[in-house]
């Protein structure tokens, strides 16, 4: 496994369940966010706040990454 990969894994073990399954619904099944909210019963304003706070914060969990 190369160590970029590690390090996402990681970064995702160590998120909040809520968030890592909003990451695994739109990025990882390709979901949108109208078709998560309905799934959840949620507003699609909350999940697009939380899916972008759970972005930020694999961010914040990964090592600093320049890109190429």
């Amino acid at each position: 496994m190369s160590a970029d990969r590690a390090a996402v894994l990681n970064a995702l073990k160590s998120l909040q369940p809520a968030h890592r399954d909003l990451i695994r619904r739109a990025h990882h099944l390709g979901s949108t966010t109208e078709h998560i909210a309905a799934e959840l019963g949620i507003d699609e304003a909350t999940v697009k706040r939380e899916l972008h706070c759970a972005l930020r914060a694999m961010r914040d969990l990964l090592p600093n990454r320049h890109c190429a």
